[in-house]
């Protein structure tokens, strides 16, 4: 991945504005709370003395989806179809076709109800998404797995994304070598690659930033392909391939096809992006050197506060 040089070109120095601070907003975790205006929003408490002082923490909120940006996802995303939710694939703008990811989704600020910095579609590109536009954002991840397919040396893998240019923007962990089932895995390329993709969402509420697509950028066909149509034909057949066999990793599709539910339930479609692998370098070599390392043993959720 080439060097992040600066915001200065396509007259993009103002961060994107995700948010519309009078638009609907909801506190995390408060069932009853109803929606506010963040504008309009003032939260007191009462101290044990009776004096009403500005909440003195952290509130955690996220915005109530746009009607048209939730109805987009869900029915994009498959509607729930077999009891399992599905993304679809990214197609690039014609005029970019040949262009690799940093071109078309360029480090760039951003302002939700705070500005940070994502992999951001360039404003040319927009028109090309009516539905979502300039609300679309990019993630890069990867698997890689040492002495993949041995029988002789048990295999290790690691997983890797990348959301940003900064110290912090990238995450990278070993395998663990159970699944969220419980159950231990022999660890693959192909489920270290799924289970980077399931990191990446679960990472942070990607959609509470504004994001109205996100779109997963990985070199596995694998994942690719079971992601935006294999799912959906394995659930049908009660999860055996079209060759009555069991479908591998069937518990990491289903805790993809979770994920995928949250974000269309959030008005955030999930598209995903197959590209070759020199143009997932990033992400790679994060999944690289995160095989070196010994995983834990139990399934463990990524998730971090970031900017």
């Amino acid at each position: 991945m080439p060097p992040f040089t600066g915001y200065g070109s396509e007259a993009e120095e103002n961060p994107r504005k995700l948010l519309d601070a009078s638009r609907d907003f909801h506190v995390l975790h408060q069932e009853g709370f109803g929606t506010f205006k963040l504008n309009q929003f003032n939260s007191m408490v009462e101290t044990a003395d009776g004096k009403l002082i500005p909440f003195p923490g952290v509130l955690a909120i996220r915005p109530v989806p746009r009607l048209a940006a939730l109805q987009n996802a869900r029915e994009a995303m498959g509607n729930d179809a077999n009891d399992v939710w599905t993304a679809t694939k990214f197609v690039p703008p014609p005029a970019a076709e040949s262009l690799t990811p940093e071109h078309i989704f360029p480090v760039r600020r951003a302002m939700g109800t705070s500005e940070f910095t994502r992999f951001c579609l360039r404003r040319r590109y927009a028109s090309h998404f009516p539905l979502s536009g300039i609300k679309t954002m990019c993630l890069f991840t990867d698997g890689a797995c040492a002495n993949n397919g041995s029988a002789d040396v048990v295999p290790q893998a690691g997983c890797g994304f990348v959301f940003n240019d900064s110290e912090n923007g990238m995450v990278s962990f070993p395998l663990e070598k159970e699944g969220p089932d419980g159950i231990v895995y022999t660890h693959t390329n192909n489920r270290a690659e799924l289970r980077a993709v399931i990191a990446a969402l679960e990472y942070r509420v990607w959609w509470g930033e504004g994001w109205e697509r996100v779109i997963i950028v990985t070199d596995s066909e694998y994942v690719v392909n079971g992601a935006t149509d294999w799912m959906r034909k394995w659930a049908g057949r009660e999860w055996v391939t079209s060759s009555r066999k069991p479908v591998q990793n069937r518990d990491l599709w289903e805790r993809l096809s979770v994920n995928l539910g949250t974000y269309a339930d959030g008005g955030c479609e999930v598209s995903f992006w197959e590209v070759p692998r020199q143009w997932n370098q990033q992400a790679d070599r994060a999944a690289s050197e995160a095989a070196k390392k010994v995983g834990s043993q139990s399934y463990e959720k990524q998730s971090g506060v970031l900017r």
